[in-house]
């Protein structure tokens, strides 16, 4: 093991050399995306150095500087580090990052849009000239620029949106086609309506093998985070992976928003998982990424059938990461949200008025949670607490956790020491070049000691 790594079992001992914990500057604000603190810093001249978790641009290596919009460069770095599974080439997202306005969610679009449209020709030529492998590698990339078009845009009105989502579908199916990437699509029966999604079955399997059921969080498609489910299928694991309610297709396709009792939704998965060819219903696994490591948890609290959960990171309340980020820049705002709801959506919209990344944040989780104000959205919020039901979680927990974790710091811990069953925490640290949320840009580690645990433990 890796001396700099930190892990700690069930017996709170710790393994390796323990590494200081340094905060990204706390710009934690941001649900499911880590946010850059110099982006706070330019967009709310009311949010002064002195607030706790305010800190001046670092010289770490993640901090950085291509768009100028702290939160859309740390989504930029999200994809520049899906090169490792040929998802992304370096060159192709810089030049889009160079098109990109900081604080204009078009911009960020209309960049990303007009990159996967020219990798597509790509791909097409390559076709046309009876190049498979070219061709399904080139629109394997095509497919995650149109995701990556959709992840920071809340134009729900706008038909391109809609097109950008089946345009990233048809094109991801298409990659698999040529490759013969065992991604089989799949509807899932959801309360009258479906949930999308891939059964990925491993050619490497037993008769009788494991699966890894994996769902994202606030704004990443599972069919991003392939370091799981291709890691997962060349070490003999099947993998499913789906878009919950308030994710990817399932909102944009069918207009489904987040519920907090998750396990309505994994219960429904499950049921299609356990009756798959091959898949061992003794050992379904759950993994929940960003806002999902608060989701998953939840589902682990009340269907039994979850052999082992999976949450990077850990979230023991969601509701308290929320508000502990809104108190540090308005004070007692909270306090408002039952007693006059009016003026705390005053003084939210105030604050968002004079910072372009809160003023899309509001509009992306408003959307996402089916709300239609600050003080409904928050109301939503506080029902993702995890803390009155994890005493009902009786399988294994993992929980991964960088030390520059920012949208819910401290949390990892909190679920880790509330947890009383079999529990681990695995920690990255600076010194690994894996701190940052859902170890971003450091897929290759993420995965190795992801599945080098897995093969241990499962």
């Amino acid at each position: 093991m890796n001396s700099s790594n930190k892990e700690t079992d069930s017996d709170g001992k710790a393994s390796g050399r323990p590494s200081r914990r340094q905060a990204l500057g706390g710009a934690g604000l941001f649900l499911g995306g880590a946010l850059a603190a110099l982006g706070i810093q330019r967009a709310s001249s009311a949010a002064p150095e002195d607030v706790p978790g305010i800190k001046p641009r670092s010289d770490a290596w993640y901090d950085l500087r291509f768009t100028g919009d702290g939160l859309m460069d740390n989504q930029l770095l999200w994809f520049l580090g899906h090169a490792t599974t040929g998802m992304s080439d370096i060159g192709e997202c810089l030049e889009t990052a160079k098109r990109i306005r900081p604080g204009e969610e078009e911009s960020w679009f209309a960049a990303w849009l007009q990159t996967a449209e020219r990798v597509h020709r790509f791909a097409e030529t390559a076709e046309g000239r009876s190049h498979a492998l070219s061709a399904g590698e080139t629109y394997r990339r095509a497919a995650n620029y149109y995701r990556a078009a959709t992840m920071h845009y809340t134009g729900r009105g706008d038909p391109r949106l809609l097109e950008a989502t089946r345009r990233a579908v048809a094109t991801f199916e298409k990659s698999n086609a040529l490759l013969g990437y065992p991604a089989e699509p799949l509807e899932i029966p959801y309360e009258g309506s479906s949930l999308p999604g891939y059964f990925i079955r491993s050619p490497h399997a037993k008769p009788s093998a494991p699966i890894l059921v994996l769902h994202q969080g606030l704004h990443a498609w599972p069919e991003e985070t392939r370091w799981v489910y291709d890691g997962a299928i060349k070490r003999g694991y099947h993998a499913l992976i789906f878009h919950g309610p308030g994710q990817g297709r399932a909102l944009r396709e069918k207009g489904l928003a987040f519920r907090p009792d998750w396990e309505r939704v994994v219960s429904p998965v499950i049921d299609v998982a356990e009756r798959l060819a091959g898949v061992d219903p003794r050992r379904i696994l759950l993994m929940g990424l960003s806002f999902g490591g608060a989701l998953a948890p939840r589902a682990a609290a009340f269907d039994k059938r979850i052999a082992l959960c999976i949450a990077n990171p850990g979230v023991l309340s969601w509701w308290e990461a929320m508000k502990s980020h809104f108190e540090r820049f308005i004070p007692g705002v909270i306090s408002l949200l039952r007693s006059q709801p009016e003026l705390f959506d005053k003084a939210i919209h105030r604050l968002a008025s004079g910072w372009p990344t809160a003023a899309y944040w509001l509009r992306d989780v408003q959307w996402k949670h089916g709300a239609s104000s600050p003080a409904e959205v928050f109301q939503k919020l506080s029902e993702f607490d995890n803390e009155p039901v994890v005493h009902r979680i009786t399988c294994p927990v993992l929980i991964m956790e960088g030390t520059a974790e920012d949208a819910s710091p401290g949390q990892s811990r909190k679920l880790y020491d509330a947890l009383k069953g079999p529990k681990h925490l695995m920690e990255f640290t600076e010194e690994d070049a894996a701190p940052l949320h859902c170890q971003a840009g450091a897929g290759a580690l993420a995965a190795q000691r992801l599945f080098d645990w897995l093969d241990e433990n499962v």
